[in-house]
């Protein structure tokens, strides 16, 4: 397991070299076969224009999905080589079971979800060594936000549910305001605790027992920002699994349908370049070191979900592409993409100083604005039409990234903002 126990190298000491670079390994590739189903069940909540009941019974249920995956994603990055295959297939077991009671979640599956999520946060706890701090996410180790789940078995809807958006609230705020020091002195605390609690070891004229040594785990950014990328292709193939589903059942492919097919899957692919190619972790306009690991992962949570709602609008719009959208899908097509983008925006934001952020925001908030104001604006608009113009805010970013590659002189401010993102 990779750790370190925070010691500083004396100035002019000879640096380690290198680790070796690591890539994701089969056992880690054939656990995340799970998010593909589960994307997949959690879009159907979406499916015939949702309600805003849906849409919050669908975030709270996605970031519980995706919180169970990222602690054993979070495991097997720092543990490597020592990765226990068996605790990958319970692991994936249990988020199987959580998949497949989405489906009937209010009804009789809400039991079986709870418990499969409440035990898989236990085992991700469960997995870390004693005297190691996992200080890059937190919830390995602070399974608080899943006390409100377990006391959610004991009663009925509609307070399960805001039990479950309780505990949800309390993994983003724990996410949110912890930092390696704290999480150092409160394991600290914890095992001085422990200890004042024992009797004294030997006779009574033995020394006293010195503080007891935390050490901490870290995450392998590499490593980790491959697998956080990977999930994202995963999301991204839901939607193209979508669009295909949807088209499978018409007996008619006319152009309506070829026009809105070809810009569902353009906007897929370009949501693709921009994600991938134009950031870190999958999220766009983010860089290297900009972001602490758990901010970071909590964007990425919050981003996917948006793509995940956006492959279920997809499906949608090519099911009806020979009429208007219904009102639900067209603004969840369009409230998806506004997220995705002020996603993105806000991962550009700590690169920037005051005056890049201005110019920052004359680039990303008019995608946020016109996917917003295309939701009332464009309801009245054909289906590919919609899909077309969301194809070109993504291009309209990808074209004026600041991190384009090959970025040439061209003395735009934004070219300057890419060179010192790619300094050192």
């Amino acid at each position: 397991m990779k750790s370190t126990e925070g010691s500083v190298s004396p100035a002019g000491e000879t640096e380690p070299a290198a680790p070796a670079e690591r890539h994701a390994g089969w056992n880690e590739l054939f656990f995340d076969l799970v998010v593909v189903a589960g994307a997949g069940q959690l879009a159907h909540l979406l499916h015939d224009g949702p309600h805003l009941a849906d849409l919050a019974l669908y975030g709270v249920l996605y970031l519980a999905f995706w919180t169970t995956w990222a602690g054993i994603a979070v495991y097997g990055d720092i543990a490597a080589s020592a990765t226990r295959v068996r605790t990958l297939l319970i692991a994936m077991f249990g988020m199987a079971v959580m998949a497949a009671s989405v489906h009937t979640v209010r009804g009789s599956h809400a039991i079986a979800f709870v418990i499969a999520y409440v035990a898989l946060r236990w085992q991700a706890g469960r997995v870390w060594r004693r005297g190691s701090v996992v200080v890059d996410w937190p919830l390995a180790q602070f399974g608080s936000g899943a006390v409100p789940w377990l006391v959610s078995l004991f009663v009925e809807a509609p307070l399960r549910y805001w039990l479950w958006a309780l505990g949800i609230a309390l993994d983003i705020v724990t996410l949110l305001v912890s930092t390696r020091d704290r999480a150092l002195r409160r394991a600290g605390e914890r095992a001085a605790r422990r200890r004042d609690g024992r009797p004294p070891p030997g006779p009574a004229h033995s020394p006293v027992a010195e503080p007891p040594r935390i050490g901490e785990s870290r995450i392998d950014a590499a490593h980790m920002g491959e697998r956080l990328g990977l999930y994202v292709i995963i999301v991204l193939g839901e939607g193209v699994i979508q669009i295909i589903d949807a088209a499978s059942t018409r007996d008619d492919w006319d152009r309506p349908l070829a026009a809105t097919g070809l810009g569902a899957f353009g906007l897929l692919a370009a949501i693709c370049t921009l994600s991938l190619l134009y950031g870190t972790n999958g999220i766009p306009h983010l860089r290297r070191d900009t972001l602490a690991p758990r901010l970071a992962m909590l964007l990425h949570a919050v981003m996917t979900g948006f793509l995940v709602a956006l492959a279920a609008a997809l499906g949608s719009a090519i099911t009806h592409v020979d009429d208007v959208s219904p009102r639900g899908g067209h603004w969840l097509l369009c409230g998806a993409m506004a997220g995705y983008f002020a996603a993105g925006l806000v991962a550009a934001l700590p690169l920037a100083d005051r005056s890049d952020r201005v110019w920052l925001l004359g680039w990303g908030l008019p995608c946020v604005v016109v996917s917003v104001a295309l939701a009332p604006l464009g309801a009245g608009l054909p289906v590919w039409a919609t899909i077309w113009i969301l194809v070109g805010l993504v291009c309209w970013q990808i074209a004026y990234d600041p991190g384009a590659p090959g970025a040439g002189r061209s003395g735009r401010r934004v070219r300057g903002l890419g060179r010192r993102a790619h300094a050192g």
